[in-house]
This record gives structure tokens, C-alpha cells and sequence, in this order.
């Protein structure tokens, strides 16, 4: 008979859905660090308690659009790293809803399942 395994990672550790975004951002920090960018996240946590059911509830927003700003001493780019192409056109709506200045380039970063290198996709 088949026995169901759990999935697990790399460590050993079993596989949380909710972490696909964040190891995506982590492999695009690492990315650009490789490259020899300084970079750094743009997200905001902002805790909210609900006195009726006596939760505290926590939210993430992203500053600017953006998940990350990664900068070399030539350019400025702010990024979101996605997994494959879906939700592009969002992340391109969240960048276009901001006043960035000429020269700011605005990157969204695609990776594959076990790609070595992303895709970007420049918002103009």
C-alpha cells in the first residue's frame, strides 16, 4: 500500500504553503546581495486588536509597492520577486500607484520552480 510521507524542505523541516513569498524574497535578497547590491525590505507590520474577539491581528504592507530596495553605487531598484508570472499585472498596479523619480528603476522579479537566475520584468 502507499504510504503518504509529509513533505518536507531541504533542512528536514515540513513544507508550509504560507512560506512560498517568503523564501521567494529571501532567494531575491540573497540575489541581488550576490551581485553586490545592499539590500533591504520595504514591508510594514502593523498590529490591530479586535476587542470583540479579542485577537490581535497582524498585517503586512509593502512600502512604496515594493518588496525590497536594493541599491549599487549606479542604480536604485526597488523589486517584488514573484513565482512564476502570475499576479505581474498586480504588482505592476502597486508600482504605478507611487511617484518614483526619473532613474528609479522598478523591477519585478520572476522565478521558476528551481531556477538558478529570475526573470525581470522592468515597469515602465
Amino acid at each position: 500500500m502507499g504510504q503518504n510521507k509529509p513533505k518536507t524542505g531541504v533542512d528536514g523541516k515540513k513544507k508550509k504553503k504560507g512560506n512560498k513569498g517568503t523564501y521567494y524574497r529571501l532567494k531575491t535578497k540573497k540575489w541581488f546581495e550576490q551581485k553586490g547590491y545592499a539590500t533591504e525590505y520595504l514591508e510594514r507590520f502593523t498590529r490591530i486588536f479586535n476587542p470583540k474577539t479579542k485577537q490581535i491581528l497582524f498585517i503586512k504592507r509593502d512600502l512604496f509597492g515594493a518588496d525590497g530596495l536594493s541599491m549599487n553605487g549606479h542604480e536604485l531598484v526597488f523589486w517584488n520577486s514573484v513565482l512564476n508570472r502570475k499576479n505581474i499585472a498586480e504588482h505592476i498596479k502597486d508600482f504605478l500607484k507611487h511617484p518614483y523619480p526619473k532613474g528609479t528603476l522598478r523591477w519585478i522579479i520572476v522565478w521558476e520552480l528551481r531556477a538558478r537566475e529570475p526573470e525581470i520584468v522592468e515597469v515602465e
